[in-house]
């Protein structure tokens, strides 16, 4: 799930559930760029428990056993995060919890911009009959709310795709792009930068016919907008095979004059 929010406003994350023997309700935070989650509080139907310094930022609320949300009162930068809820029939550790798939929360510091997208041919230096790589540039994007689809004349790709794991900042033009820490304050203007490669077989490529399409879908807070760009296979390898077989056809032609030479 996915959330845009001004700064200063009042957020509320819901969660629900349909066991009534997850009696408690925990809520985490991970922040952009790590892999761990930290605990910010928990509680039954009664009063809530909360880690440290969470309680002077948030506000764990029940309504009856299988309902609950986490409320962030006045929303700051450093709240954009991703909050998930689980729910267990008690606090303890080692006991199962049950997640739910989170909420990825971004408090704008500027104006939702939406991505522009290119597609980068394969390049004719890129060594050997293995495959081709296609790339996929997404720049001057923000929030990093983005997801990347690959397409060919058959249809949707997954075979051969990777993406980054997570959009970085970048500065001004795309060949400009710095990578910064992602916990660095969003300055007014600057703008996310994220890419996908895509491998097809040299057939694949050197087919005119095929057409490689990828679509970047954006979150600009209402909806998903999606943002594509497009690269057609080229001929290249076709030319140079025919030349090849016309160079092989002219030494086997030599060969056969030599060998039945009346001078051999």
């Amino acid at each position: 799930v996915l959330k845009n929010v001004q700064k200063d406003i009042a957020v509320e994350i819901k969660c629900s559930h349909n066991d009534t023997s997850l009696v408690n309700m925990l809520w985490y935070q991970q922040r952009k760029g790590g892999t761990s989650l930290t605990l910010i509080g928990y509680g039954y139907e009664s009063s809530p428990t909360y880690e440290g310094q969470f309680e002077e930022q948030f506000k764990l609320t029940r309504d009856g056993p299988e309902k609950g949300a986490l409320i962030i009162s006045k929303a700051q930068p450093s709240h954009s995060a991703v909050y998930f809820c689980a729910a267990s029939n008690t606090h303890c550790v080692n006991n199962e919890a049950y997640f739910g798939p989170g909420t990825k929360l971004t408090v704008l510091e500027h104006d939702v911009t939406p991505p522009t997208v290119i597609v980068l041919p394969a390049s004719p230096k890129e060594c050997g009959h293995q495959g081709k790589t296609i790339v996929c540039v997404a720049s001057g994007f923000y929030p990093d709310h983005v997801s990347f689809s690959w397409t060919d004349k058959e249809g949707e790709v997954s075979s051969g795709v990777a993406t980054d794991s997570e959009a970085v900042l970048e500065e001004g033009e795309v060949s400009s792009g710095v990578a910064t820490d992602s916990e660095a304050v969003l300055e007014e203007g600057k703008t996310y930068m994220m890419s996908s490669r895509l491998r097809v077989s040299a057939e694949e490529w050197n087919n005119p016919d095929n057409e490689f399409t990828c679509t970047v879908h954006f979150f600009d807070g209402d909806k998903t907008v999606p943002y594509s760009a497009s690269v057609k296979g080229i001929e290249g390898n076709n030319l140079i095979l025919h030349l090849l077989e016309k160079q092989t056809q002219r030494q086997v032609s030599s060969s056969d004059s030599r060998l039945f030479s009346p001078n051999s």
